[in-house]
């Protein structure tokens, strides 16, 4: 067996469910965090399931297999957490984690569009999925009364998250916007650094203290 399968393999074995959760659970502000589990329950199954690229070209081998856009986005979050620490795009405060945080972890929430009616899901990305993880946490956000600054600020750093590539090479689907504020900007180079294919992943992944939360 190659390298690279051997990795895949021993990445489906871990449950990749309850370390995402295990990041939620870092968040301090406790009314986010709520919002943050509703939306952990609401994400569609596939996105425990397919891998964070389709066709293998973009991202490094720790994001492919199963599970893989889980361990992506789990890995964009912990980038994410050393450019706060950084202070290069924003300062380093509980409230920008928090934001910061939410962003990256839910960034490619529908990275495969919506589920059919029929329950058939993409067989590739979709390329308008900023735009669908946006709306899908800005309503939950809302829903939950979250503040507007605080809701746009989320809502656009996970649109505007693909950069410059933010024109569907198709033309089937209208142009996104690239990153503008410092924060967006944060959020973008988190993604972009995390789907490197010179990222080998989290050698650390290995079964978190089983969590009493009302995720699961």
């Amino acid at each position: 067996m190659k390298n690279n399968q051997l990795v895949i393999q021993q990445y489906k074995m871990i449950n990749m469910k309850e370390h995402f959760i295990a990041e939620v659970e870092q968040i301090k502000n406790e009314k986010l965090k709520r919002v943050a589990k509703k939306m952990v329950k609401d994400l569609p199954d596939y996105f425990w399931k397919l891998p964070s690229s389709s066709s293998g070209k973009y991202h490094p081998q720790c994001d492919l297999g199963e599970g893989g856009n889980v361990r992506h986005s789990i890995m964009v979050c912990r980038c994410a957490m050393d450019l706060v620490t950084s202070e290069m795009f924003v300062r380093d405060n509980d409230a920008n984690r928090d934001l910061a945080r939410v962003a990256a972890l839910f960034h490619d929430g529908l990275k495969y569009g919506k589920v059919g009616e029929d329950g058939s899901v993409n067989t590739h990305t979709v390329f308008e999925h900023p735009r669908l993880a946006a709306d899908f946490v800005r309503e939950h956000l809302v829903e939950a009364k979250i503040d507007e600054l605080t809701t746009n600020m989320i809502c656009y750093a996970i649109y505007t998250h693909m950069g410059k590539w933010c024109v569907d090479k198709y033309g089937s689907a209208p142009a996104l916007s690239k990153p503008r504020t410092d924060f967006e900007k944060l959020i973008h180079i988190a993604d972009y650094m995390a789907s490197r294919k010179y990222i080998s992943g989290l050698d650390e992944w290995k079964e978190p203290d089983k969590l009493e939360d009302d995720c699961k």
